[in-house]
């Protein structure tokens, strides 16, 4: 096995760095909701829980955010391939996915305070809100992470760029989406178990 000169190696362990802290955020997260969804079944056990069903637009924004999953994944695809053009195209629409989502996730709590429902108001909406809101925090997150990835695609790529791969490792990608990858698919997949979970409850 080849040894890594300094330089190398500091990137080496930066990016072992990175998606360490990547994995401990995607767990911190999983942990939050987890507690939260638990307690919201507490909660509704004790009484005094009013039952609502989903507007129709959060079906929409489930389709739209796992759409983004896949353009999330051909843009991973295209950057592991040096397909600069490609990855552009992919990140671009992933971010116009998400922002889609969230424009969706909007129309749906406008349209449940539209039928009473409210943040301040039984504690059935208020559990609610908190969840949803607590996920669209996170994916406005993974947007900026997007898009910052996206910015990056514009940057003039030469000989001296070369450096960023260690004899065809591919952990050393010029755009990082083997950490922003599974970090967007972990927040599409957990608004899915969401939004199962608030049909099933409601």
């Amino acid at each position: 096995m080849l040894s890594l000169t300094t330089p190398y190696k500091q990137r080496y362990n930066h990016q072992k760095a990175q998606r360490f802290s990547t994995w401990l955020g995607i767990i911190s997260i999983a942990m939050a909701f987890g507690g939260w969804t638990s307690a919201y079944l507490v909660r509704k056990a004790a009484g005094g829980w009013m039952s609502f069903s989903l507007p129709s637009i959060f079906w929409v924004s489930t389709i739209v955010i796992l759409l983004s999953s896949v353009t999330m994944q051909l843009a991973h695809v295209a950057n592991k391939k040096g397909l600069t053009s490609l990855l552009k195209l992919f990140l671009f629409l992933t971010f116009g996915f998400g922002v889609a989502f969230f424009v969706l996730q909007l129309d749906g709590w406008h349209q449940l305070q539209s039928l009473g429902i409210y943040h301040d108001g039984n504690v059935a909406g208020s559990f609610f809100y908190v969840i949803t809101w607590g996920h669209a925090a996170h994916i406005i997150l993974g947007l900026l992470f997007v898009l910052i990835a996206f910015i990056r695609t514009f940057r003039a790529i030469n000989k001296k760029d070369a450096s960023h791969f260690y004899e065809n490792d591919q952990d050393f990608y010029k755009i990082r989406t083997d950490i922003l990858s599974p970090f967007w698919h972990f927040l599409d997949f957990l608004w899915v178990y969401l939004f199962i979970f608030l049909n099933l409850n409601h």
